[in-house]
C-alpha cells in the first residue's frame, strides 16, 4: 500500500501521515517505500520532514539515499536538516 501510495505522487497527500508512520514499521521494505513515497509527496510530505531526517542515520545505506533524496523533495522545508544531509556525502 506504501508503495502505491508512493506511485500516486502529490495525489495521496492526504495520506501523508499514514506514510510517514510507516518510516517505523518492523519490515525494511515498508520503511524503504515510505520514504520513496514521502519523496514522491514533495513539499506535502513537509510535516514529516523531521522523521526524514531520521533516516539519514540508518544503519542501511540505500535508506540513507532515500532520505537524502526525499529531503532534497522537501525544498526549503528540509533546510533545518541540511548540515545532517551534508554529513551523508561520505556515503557517495
Amino acid at each position: 500500500a506504501v508503495r502505491a501510495l508512493g506511485a500516486l505522487g502529490e495525489h495521496a497527500a492526504p495520506h501523508a501521515g499514514a506514510v510517514a508512520a510507516r518510516l517505523e514499521d518492523k519490515n525494511q521494505e515498508v520503511r524503504m517505500f515510505a520514504v520513496r513515497a514521502l519523496r514522491a509527496l514533495g513539499e506535502h510530505a513537509a510535516p514529516h520532514a523531521s522523521a526524514v531526517a531520521a533516516r539519514l542515520e540508518h544503519e542501511d545505506l540505500a535508506v540513507r539515499r532515500s532520505a537524502v533524496r526525499a529531503l532534497g523533495a522537501l525544498g526549503e522545508h528540509a533546510a533545518p536538516h541540511l548540515g545532517a544531509v551534508a554529513a551523508r556525502l561520505e556515503d557517495e
